[in-house]
């Protein structure tokens, strides 16, 4: 090989390498900056609460829907350096003031991929590979996803012990708002929040047969 032929194929090998770089660049930072944030949503007799709050090396977001017949909470922590990568997951249902109680709990280790699920007296070990998410960090996620596509994003999602993957759409349903949309056969699922502050307007679920429209206060 000559002088020339060596020198080229450096100058190739520089350049592949700074494209690759600017290409891991373009992908780590396409989600939106992260804020603390607070909503109140109401629905007849029901109200839900969320807050998305920093604890400094970590993020924290908690809900909680209180009923006449059930409180529901929820608790999880990740951290967040152009990726959500969840910590642990805290849930807890409470049926007719302490009459039933449900707690759940998943702890993840990022270094070995291994998921604690406990719920009760149970004890399980799940697997898993790349990005994992519940459903609270999940539509953070969407939210924060600078990008609007009608084709499916599919992300895996924690959920009743299992991992299972979820497909949304993200679309336009106003010049100002963005629609997520999750792909169910049965129940129905779409949050709305504004294109630029990303805040929450308002989130209609379909459970059973039974609409629910949570309107932010």
């Amino acid at each position: 090989m000559s002088l020339m032929e060596k020198i080229l194929n450096v100058t190739m090998m520089n350049l592949i390498y700074k494209i690759s770089l600017s290409f891991l660049f373009v992908i780590a930072s396409n989600l939106f900056p992260i804020n603390e944030e607070s909503y109140t949503f109401k629905y007849k007799e029901s109200e839900f609460k969320v807050n998305l709050t920093n604890l400094n090396d970590e993020w924290n977001i908690t809900y909680e829907i209180s009923h006449p017949f059930f409180k529901l909470s929820q608790d999880t922590q990740f951290s967040y350096t152009n990726l959500i990568q969840v910590s642990e997951i805290k849930r807890k249902l409470i049926v007719m003031g302490g009459l039933r109680k449900i707690e759940e709990s998943y702890k993840l280790d990022h270094v070995t991929k291994e998921i604690e699920y406990i719920k009760g007296q149970l004890t399980e070990t799940l697997q898993y590979d790349g990005a994992i998410y519940d459903d609270l960090t999940a539509h953070l996620y969407l939210r924060l996803l600078n990008i609007q596509t009608d084709e499916e994003i599919t992300l895996n999602v924690l959920e009743r012990g299992k991992i299972i993957q979820k497909k949304f759409i993200k679309t336009f349903s106003s010049p100002d708002t963005i629609k997520i949309k999750e792909k169910k056969e049965k129940d129905k699922f779409e949050l709305f929040f504004k294109d630029n502050s990303k805040e929450i307007l308002k989130v209609i679920q379909n459970v059973n047969g039974r609409e629910f429209v949570w309107e932010n206060l």
